[in-house]
């Protein structure tokens, strides 16, 4: 494999000088240097043609002195022409001048002019390659160009070998695009969707952009690449249940709605309604209607009831776990006795020898079995005086397992817990696919914290990593917030949600948070997140956040302002062939995989 592609020989590049640029940070706490190369390219047609933002150039650096072989890598920003007359062409000259200089210019651009030159800015990658007998090997290091050199452009080949996953299976569910690198070729762009999902993923882009498009994509894809993995999308903006629709249908899943239809007189058209869709289904309703009726006669959709706040911790008092607890908070109580401080811990074991006696969890919730417990833990406070608060807790209790019926039964329909069960369920024929839509902002936050700590409890338990399971949030702004409450929720989403960025993936918990208002978000939270895929973000200080945030070169962040929909900039420290370089590509369109599944 050559290495280099010198366009048939019309590549002939220097690096002209290394330009360093410092500003604040978006806090204004301390500042932050780029160094952007400044190279020179003699004009063809053809070369300017052929040159684009993405490709990687190969600059001598310093260890090139007295060997050869070792190049800096360097990523293009920016290609534009230069003409030596655009240099003086100002208002200070006559109209008519600069009109005779502009008709020059113009007609110069036609043909190979020792007037002209290519202004290509490019920034580091942090990569050196080295190029020897035994081929090419490369190293994440820093060393510098040495100006003046010849400059040269990397190949596909190289291009690929560089950036793009090779699996040993499955390509196609390992490609999400094509890169922009080539404006004439067309090269499929694989990423490594275990570890992309594994360590943690941020989408940041404005409204319409197309996170969800995106997103939809590699949920598709990875459900595909990774068998046992399980994925939860918490959807306030009603679209997943269109978006991944046929996903929906071929696997075992659950749309869950917190809104009840289940009178509607047409169940279909009322959940296609219920959802935000593209521009692209109008006209299609018909064909959607049908396909979402296979969810209904499959029992997919399911209507659930929002639990109150607080309504969670009021459950787990009800249960062995938030006994022990309320007996744990006994021997903090300054004026407590002693002798009640001593029992304590003999209870406790007590507590856990009839769970296991039992087969009981400590999730268990109290029933008429909990009167045997009673009944073994009472003589041991036969000693305590009547007003001690252990001896209390234990009275309490009694009345409370009195009052439970003998035959209480579970609550009819599916519920939240059973959602927690059938998440962490092994079985082949669990559900692998939850799309919870979640209407009112301050619901979403609470049961989004809910069923998060729900599941960490029991994954901690269980002793087993599998399955794994991705958490999709939706529009993050709303649930980890810079700046949160609790008495809209924010408190309780932001502290589960950080907590499953920092230590979910020790659980094959995982998490992909997507949002157009990066500044709003909890920067801790951020900093959890291994790749982050970037579109257009109009707002200066969202692209100076990121690029701060995720060290990511101001001129890549300038030039997402000129992309079209479909168009990311990825940076992953896991997902790609080589770590932390930024990568332009097109992603495959969700809404063209939709519609030859609609068979339109």
């Amino acid at each position: 494999m050559d290495p280099f592609d010198d366009l048939g020989g019309k590549f002939r590049a220097s690096l002209r000088q290394i330009v360093s640029s410092t500003r604040q940070t978006v806090d204004g706490s301390s500042t932050v240097t780029f160094r952007t190369a400044l190279v020179e390219c003699i004009y063809t047609p053809q070369v300017i043609k052929r040159l684009a933002m993405g490709q990687l150039l190969a600059i001598p650096n310093v260890q090139t002195l007295g060997g050869s072989g070792t190049y800096s890598l360097y990523e293009i920003a920016d290609v534009y022409p230069m003409h030596y007359s655009m240099l003086t062409l100002d208002r200070s000259q006559p109209a008519a001048i600069r009109r005779e200089f502009m008709d020059l210019i113009h007609k110069e651009w036609e043909k190979e002019s020792k007037s002209t030159w290519i202004e290509i800015v490019a920034a580091p990658i942090g990569h050196v390659m080295k190029v020897d007998a035994n081929g090419v090997a490369y190293e994440r290091r820093a060393q510098a160009p040495l100006t003046g050199s010849p400059v040269k452009l990397l190949s596909k080949d190289a291009i690929q070998q560089l950036v793009c996953y090779s699996p040993q299976s499955g390509d196609g569910d390992y490609v999400f695009g094509k890169l922009l690198s080539f404006a004439e070729d067309s090269i499929p762009f694989s990423v490594n969707l275990e570890s992309l999902i594994h360590y943690m993923v941020g989408v940041f882009a404005f409204t319409g952009s197309g996170k969800s498009n995106l997103t939809a994509t590699v949920v598709r894809k990875a459900l595909r690449a990774i068998p046992d993995l399980k994925v939860v999308i918490f959807d306030v903006s009603a679209e997943y249940g269109v978006h991944i629709l046929d996903v929906l249908n071929e696997l075992p899943s659950k749309v869950l709605f917190t809104d009840s239809f289940a009178d509607s007189k047409d169940l279909p058209m009322e959940y296609f309604k219920r959802h935000a869709t593209p521009e692209s289904f109008a006209g299609k309703e018909k064909a959607f209607q049908e396909k979402i009726s296979h969810l209904f006669r499959d029992g997919k959709v399911e209507f659930l009831q929002s639990r109150l706040a607080g309504e969670a911790d009021v459950a787990r008092f009800s249960t062995y776990e938030g006994l022990i607890e309320v007996l744990s908070n006994t021997l903090n109580d300054r004026y407590g006795a002693v002798q009640q401080k001593i029992l304590v811990p003999q209870v406790v074991e007590t507590i856990k020898l009839f769970l296991r006696e039992n087969g009981l969890e400590l999730e268990t919730r109290f029933d008429p079995r909990t009167r045997d417990l009673i009944a073994k833990i009472q003589p041991l406070l036969a000693d305590l005086d009547n007003r001690s608060s252990l001896k209390k807790t234990f009275d309490s209790l009694g009345t409370v397992v009195d009052a439970i019926p003998a035959s209480s039964s579970e609550p009819e329909g599916y519920t939240w817990s059973r959602m927690a069960d059938d998440i962490l369920s092994a079985d082949k024929g669990s559900p692998r696919v939850f799309v919870v839509n979640l209407p009112e902002a301050e619901d979403a936050r609470l049961e989004t914290a809910n069923v998060i700590n729900e599941i960490f409890r029991k994954r901690k338990r269980s002793f087993t990593l599998s399955p794994r399971v991705l958490f999709i949030i939706d529009e993050a702004q709303e649930f980890i917030p810079q700046n949160f409450r609790k008495e809209d929720g924010t408190e309780q989403s932001s502290r589960a949600l950080e907590r499953l960025l920092r230590h979910g993936r020790k659980y094959h918990l995982n998490c992909w948070i997507s949002t157009q208002r990066v500044a709003h978000l909890n920067t801790n939270a951020l900093q959890q997140l291994h790749s982050y895929f970037v579109s257009t973000m109009p707002r200066p200080y969202d692209r100076q956040l990121i690029s701060d945030t995720f060290a990511i070169d101001d001129a890549f962040m300038e030039r997402t302002l000129a992309f079209q929909n479909g168009d990311w900039l990825l940076t992953s420290f896991k997902a790609t062939a080589t770590q932390n370089i930024p990568v332009f590509f097109h992603a495959e369109n969700n809404e063209d995989v939709l519609l030859r599944y609609l068979g339109e």
